[in-house]
């Protein structure tokens, strides 16, 4: 009786939250950055046979940092890759990148940091509004980088690709979208129908609760669902890579975000459960599925 007692009263709070924010949600700014990008560039280290640089970007009024890795022979111009993964991960993520894959300069970015490594319905209920703002810039700082890239001497601007991976995906394909800079885009572990994802990845008892709580929320950010935007990343090619045994992107919300996509596509299913930045087997094997499909990776100028 404690219990019920206890989740009655949340789930009202959680309702009234919810409601309330998305009456006080407004217009984001516009995604696609084409003010010049100022930079900060600091060496780190070497890394196998790249350089590890760490990043400072500034333009339209936002500023965000990052990591970028670049080939250390040769002077290009070499293709590119805007990578981003996980919020936990950030750009440490280029630090789980295979030792060897080609001569191409990559960069990731950090998200905001009021975005939280978790978002729950009591983090929604305190933060919501704050963190609805925070989301709405994840397109632009992707933009950015994509600016930055174009803007170096040593990258081929005609030859820029997109690669996003789980959390990072709704902002991508919103990125992607507004942005035609990037002529490639790669969907690591995406999906649509975020209130589908989210209750697929709520651990709240009585299961109930779940549904409920994602219903809502999915009501709160459904101007993240990338399917919403996906159709106008073509004739763009995009690639989606999943795994057919992840928990945590029902197989009935990839097909959505597939489907909503418009030709050229290619879905490609790998016998895997969710991403884990420990497991470099799995890292190899999608870098290598992804990277080698992209054409503008592989086509010569």
């Amino acid at each position: 009786m404690t219990t019920r007692r206890y989740q009655r009263p949340m789930l009202f709070l959680f309702i009234v939250a919810a409601a309330a924010l998305l009456a006080a949600c407004h217009a984001a700014k516009a995604i696609r950055i084409d003010a010049p990008v100022s930079a900060e560039v600091t060496y780190e280290r070497a890394r196998g046979r790249y350089d590890l640089y760490r990043i400072r970007l500034r333009a339209g009024g936002e500023t965000a940092s990052g990591k970028l890795l670049r080939p250390r022979r040769g002077s290009g111009p070499f293709p590119a890759v805007l990578l981003n993964n996980g919020r936990e991960l950030n750009s440490a993520a280029l630090e789980y990148l295979p030792p060897e894959f080609g001569d191409v300069v990559v960069l990731s970015l950090d998200y905001p940091e009021g975005v939280p490594n978790e978002i729950d319905p009591l983090t929604l209920l305190l933060h919501g509004d704050r963190i609805s703002r925070e989301l709405r810039r994840i397109p632009r700082f992707f933009s950015m980088g994509g600016a930055y890239l174009t803007q170096r001497v040593d990258v081929d601007s005609s030859r820029l690709a997109m690669v996003v991976t789980s959390f990072a995906v709704p902002f991508g394909v919103r990125a992607a979208a507004e942005d035609q800079r990037f002529r490639n885009v790669g969907l690591i572990y995406g999906a649509a129908e975020l209130g589908t994802v989210l209750e697929a990845n709520l651990t709240l008892k009585p299961r109930f609760l779940r549904s409920v709580a994602a219903w809502f929320a999915s009501q709160l950010y459904d101007e993240f669902d990338p399917a919403r935007y996906v159709a106008r990343i073509a004739p763009r090619p995009v690639i989606m890579v999943n795994g057919r045994d992840d928990r945590q992107m029902p197989v009935q919300a990839v097909w959505a975000l597939y489907n909503a996509t418009h030709e050229p596509k290619t879905l490609i299913w790998l016998t895997t459960g969710h991403l884990l930045p420990t497991n470099t087997v799995l890292i190899r094997a999608l870098v290598d599925t992804t990277l080698a499909r992209l054409p503008v990776l592989n086509s010569r100028p």
